[in-house]
């Protein structure tokens, strides 16, 4: 029997699996592996699957360089993936380009668990002559209605497994929710005990072991704990420290990040606003339920620290990054402009100044204003009457963790009528009444939230301890700046043209942001 083969562009047309067969090394095989996890990284499964198909190739003495050899590692090709398969749409242009006699695949479902994928790669394969495909040792011929057949039938599978498995695998993780159990990666600061025989699920707690840290430039060793990491971020957020300071301090010390590398703001933000350190279950963003573990922290301080990093008056300034005292935080009287440093020459006098940046329409000299404020805002802190303001509520914070939860809880309570709704298990009119009900109680309960409560940063820096809490302080610029702008709104005015009379309250347009005082200080700074 002679083999009918004719040239088409760069692939030889192969008229029958018989001439297929036969066609030894002018047959252009391309193999394609694919596995959707990889946890352990070490490539096993596209590893077997491509020892398999190269198996194929030799034993029909085929034509397959590692150019036409395709892999795809971790990477799910099921209608819900995310991410690319970057050597599936290489592949798929080796086909389009006609350098292809027959695909090798070990499963149809290595190739796509989407019926329209294969349908498109189906439809490809015939438009450029590219008929025959080997699925697990099987050749399929796609101009055979049985072939194809066979095929489809195989696809449908593949979507209908991949669904499945995807819908047992969302049954856990909300059966895990529910139950209170952790799910997936191990929080940071937290470490799991199994049962070394069963591998089953016993506890999460602290991790507590005591690790090494490197500093990057000065070579310094220092000891750390997860644990220990996460309460002192905490802590630290509380104080007012910014998170650009405490990013720098800790890759300072070269204490690794959950990634294991630097860290970053919104790494430290995250897990700060994280309700899993408070011993609460999340899902999809929104806390359902008490885990089976204990927090790292209270209630109170986290609920403190995300007050502090939702606060919208903190996005609208740099204050980790400020070197001056008042700059940007103290507003021009007449513009309403920021002040800003400048530093000043003029009639033999040096210095630095914070003028209006606008306009220059009001000026101070920087150091009066520094230290009229800080003693403004010192002696108001250690009033009597601001301590007893502030802390009316002594369980406010306990109320902020209260509202916080049932806005959480409601949250969830409206999930469940969207679902009821979606199934017709209930009506839409009935849904539509119960929505405008929860939305009201849960914008209720995140107001109630939000303005409960001693604001974080003057936290042990009122009453008595105003004086020494400031004092100690420092250097502490960041901190010294939240407080101001946390609690009075200043703003500049015009000195008058030929004054002489020395800077004082009448400089200044002075609103305290909590209580009923007008007053700052009686006598004026020095000039």
């Amino acid at each position: 029997m002679v083999r009918q083969v004719k040239r088409v562009g760069q692939r030889s047309q192969f008229a029958t699996k018989g001439d297929l067969v036969a066609g030894g090394a002018d047959v252009r095989a391309g193999r394609y592996q694919r596995a959707s996890q990889d946890k352990k990284e070490q490539g096993k499964s596209v590893h077997d699957q491509g020892v398999l198909n190269t198996a194929e190739v030799t034993r029909y003495g085929w034509t397959c360089p590692p150019s036409m050899s395709f892999t795809d590692n971790h990477r799910s090709a099921s209608r819900h993936a995310t991410k690319t398969r970057e050597d599936f749409e290489r592949l798929m242009d080796v086909i389009r380009e006609g350098k292809l006699d027959v695909l090798v695949v070990w499963e149809i479902s290595r190739n796509q668990r989407d019926l329209a994928v294969y349908v498109q790669i189906r439809d490809l394969c015939t438009q450029v002559g590219m008929y025959f495909w080997l699925v697990g040792g099987v050749l399929y011929d796609l101009r055979d209605k049985n072939d194809r057949m066979m095929l489809g039938f195989q696809a449908v599978q593949a979507e209908w497994l991949a669904d499945s498995i995807r819908d047992n695998v969302l049954r856990g993780i909300v059966g895990a929710a529910e139950a209170g159990r952790p799910h997936g990666k191990v929080t940071y600061g937290f470490r799991r005990v199994y049962d070394q025989r069963t591998r089953a699920f016993l506890r999460q707690e602290a991790d507590d072991e005591i690790r090494t840290a490197t500093a990057p430039e000065t070579e310094a060793e220092s000891t750390y704990t997860h644990v220990g990491v996460v309460r002192d971020i905490y802590k630290k957020i509380t104080s007012g420290v910014p998170l650009i300071t405490i990013e720098q301090q800790l890759n300072a010390r070269g204490v690794p990040s959950p990634e294991g590398s630097t860290w970053r703001r919104g790494v430290i933000r995250k897990m700060a606003l994280n309700p899993a350190y408070i011993g609460k279950r999340v899902l999809r963003g929104e806390v359902v339920g008490d885990g089976q573990w204990d927090g790292l922290v209270d209630e109170e301080t986290h609920w403190a620290a995300v007050r502090l990093l939702e606060d919208p008056s903190r996005t609208t300034t740099r204050a980790g990054r400020a070197v001056h005292l008042l700059s940007y935080v103290v507003r021009c009287g007449v513009c309403d402009g920021p002040l800003s440093m400048t530093k000043v020459n003029r009639h033999g006098w040096q210095g630095q100044v914070y003028s209006c940046l606008k306009k220059r329409c009001a000026a101070v000299t920087a150091d009066v204003l520094d230290e009229f404020v800080q003693r403004a805002v010192v002696a108001w802190l250690a009033r009597p009457e601001v301590f007893a303001d502030l802390t009316a509520d002594a369980s406010s914070d306990e109320q902020v963790a209260h509202a916080r939860a049932e806005a959480q809880r409601l949250r969830a309570e409206l999930e469940e009528w969207r679902k009821l709704a979606e199934r017709g298990e209930v009506t839409a009119i009935s849904f539509a009444r119960s929505e405008r009900g929860l939305l009201a109680q849960i914008e209720a309960h995140e107001a109630a939230a939000k303005e409960a409560g001693i604001p974080p940063v003057l936290r042990g820096r009122i009453g008595d301890d105003a004086v020494s809490a400031w004092a100690a302080l420092g250097d502490e610029v960041a901190v010294k700046r939240d407080i101001i702008n946390t609690v009075a709104d200043i703003r500049l005015l015009r000195a008058g043209k030929g004054s002489r009379r020395p800077f004082g309250r009448h400089r200044l347009e002075w609103t305290w942001k909590f209580g009923t005082s007008t007053d700052v200080v009686s006598e004026p700074a020095a000039a």
